[in-house]
């Protein structure tokens, strides 16, 4: 049990759209948690063999703000990922008997086009591209790419996510330019860790 609620109850009710000041603290904790699940040895991994493993690092492939919790204690704010079912031992990728081939699991505006393409085989990188985008929700009150009225595997797979400062001009430019970078999918996620987007965002605030 979380009393703050989710991410998504705490934009609910600021009009779906918080300020960065509000928004960036949450994200900078909530990496701290995916580094932490990135890294975590994982035992008893089944894998496609029925053979048990230990495995290395949880993928959770399904960020987004309605599976970041809060929790209130002592006029601070703790942070908290919740929802793992979709999590898989990435070291074990293609070895876990645990998830179906070809299933696209996960949430389509929080999925970069890699998650997209291979479900199974995802790195961690899938879930700090989540991150970004759910920060970028936050701060716009909308997706990085435009859903509306279209096919949403062929959005995700063709197009773009728009600049930030497009959806919101009072944004200031190096952090808008920090959240684009992480946002870049193609041909690769530019964030590889969640700790390298932790330190962009850190790094922002010295270059307003």
């Amino acid at each position: 049990y979380c009393n703050g609620g989710s991410i998504w109850n705490l934009m609910q009710s600021h009009g779906y759209q918080l300020s960065v000041d509000v928004a960036v603290p949450i994200i900078l904790q909530a990496l701290d948690g995916l580094e932490y699940a990135h890294n975590a040895e994982i035992p008893y991994v089944k894998k496609a063999d029925g053979s048990l493993s230990m495995g290395r690092g949880l993928v959770h492939r399904d960020i987004k703000p309605a599976n970041i919790f809060l929790n209130n204690i002592d006029n601070s704010t703790v942070v908290k990922i919740a929802d793992y079912g979709l999590a898989k031992a990435f070291d074990l990728a293609g070895l876990s008997g645990q998830t179906i081939t070809g299933n696209k699991g996960g949430t389509f505006p929080f999925m970069p086009r890699q998650q997209m393409i291979d479900f199974k085989y995802v790195k961690p990188e899938v879930d700090v591209w989540a991150m970004a985008a759910t920060l970028y929700n936050m701060l716009t009150g909308v997706y990085p790419r435009d859903f509306v009225g279209k096919d949403p595997i062929l959005t995700v797979l063709q197009t773009k996510p728009v600049p930030i400062r497009q959806r919101n001009l009072s944004i200031p430019k190096s952090l808008a330019e920090v959240i684009d970078l992480a946002l870049i999918d193609e041909p690769e996620i530019y964030f590889k860790t969640a700790k390298e987007f932790k330190q962009a965002l850190l790094s922002y605030q010295h270059f307003p």
